[in-house]
């Protein structure tokens, strides 16, 4: 049977409205009584009504993580880090993989007040996003590049990313260089970096896939068989880079004594591989830690003050890339 408050009180030989102060470190309770209180409860295995208390208060202990419907391993691990960095300060996670307007309302009728959303560079919200978000009294955050009004927000230099990838490159001697991926940012630093490095380039250099098409592999074969292929590969994803690998492996191509490889975010799984990938992106660690210093610390100076931080990425060198 379920141990409720008065059955804690009777035990305790105290009123039930005084366990229930004690429980929630209400003011008018003694230090002492306060103590034994919660020493019955523990022994008795009370279990609080959250439910019951959100009633109340229209609060909750929980961070809301309106997260994309992606099988990239970066949002799995990310997902992980806020999850452990939540629970330091004594947070649980709730995650919704619906639609942005749909996952919101979810978490305005359980009353989430804290809310991590990641949302891509240029993302707008619609109608239905716009009221649901009139109804959310709380912090939000935005992750990953969109921008809302009244709203945290933390993006990524995606394009810094792939320069330095390109500049690490040609540092090691490469002169032809491809970059496979989507038409965005990243396609724009590999772009400044062939031409602040004076690289060979070549039309066939780029191989623009838009996210969630599956890998290229005919293209990047033709270019392979070309006289103008490259020695070095930029994969602008994880996909694309399982993609990539295993053409080379049916073709028996080695890393990286054939061709030299950097993939984009730094994933576990890329320091795993028979040869550990060299990798560049947003520290997963330092995201979480800053999205939930933002979002679950304390109030800054100014309640009105939106932060609007741009990380860097990392270069993780590893033996995936070499010298020519």
């Amino acid at each position: 049977m379920k141990v409720t408050i008065k059955d804690i009180a009777r035990a305790a030989g105290v009123s039930h409205p005084t366990v229930s102060k004690a429980l929630n470190g209400s003011p008018g309770v003694s230090k002492a009584v306060r103590e034994r209180i919660v020493s019955i409860a523990e022994q008795m295995n009370y279990i609080p009504n959250q439910a019951a208390r959100r009633l109340v208060d229209k609060k909750t202990q929980t961070i809301g993580l309106l997260w994309p419907k992606s099988e990239a391993l970066f949002f799995h691990h990310l997902s992980l880090q806020i999850q452990q960095e939540a629970a330091r300060r004594g947070l649980d996670v709730m995650i919704s993989l619906a639609d942005p307007p749909r996952g919101l309302r979810a978490f305005n009728e359980h009353f989430v007040d804290r809310i991590i959303f990641w949302s891509p560079p240029g993302w707008q919200p619609d109608l239905a996003f716009i009221q649901q978000k009139e109804l959310f009294h709380g912090r939000m955050l935005l992750m990953g590049g969109g921008a809302l009004k009244g709203a945290h927000r933390i993006s990524v230099d995606r394009s810094g990313a792939i320069f330095e990838a390109v500049c690490y490159l040609a540092a090691n001697g490469h002169r032809r260089i491809t970059f496979v991926g989507d038409s965005s940012d990243k396609q724009l630093g590999f772009t400044r970096g062939v031409l602040e490095q004076r690289l060979d380039y070549h039309e066939h250099y780029v191989i623009a896939a838009k996210e969630g098409d599956p890998f290229p592999e005919q293209r990047v074969a033709e270019l392979l068989d070309s006289p103008n292929r490259p020695t070095a590969f930029i994969v602008d994803s994880q996909s694309y880079a399982f993609g990539l690998m295993k053409l080379f492996r049916d073709r028996e191509i080695r890393i990286p004594d054939d061709y030299s490889l950097i993939v984009y975010d730094d994933i576990p799984e890329m320091e795993r591989m028979e040869i550990p990938v060299t990798t560049v992106g947003p520290p997963i660690g330092k995201l979480a830690a800053l999205a939930l210093e933002i979002i679950a610390g304390k109030e800054r100076q100014g309640q009105d003050r939106m932060e609007d931080i741009e990380i860097k990425c990392e270069l993780n060198v590893r033996k995936s890339t070499g010298r020519l």
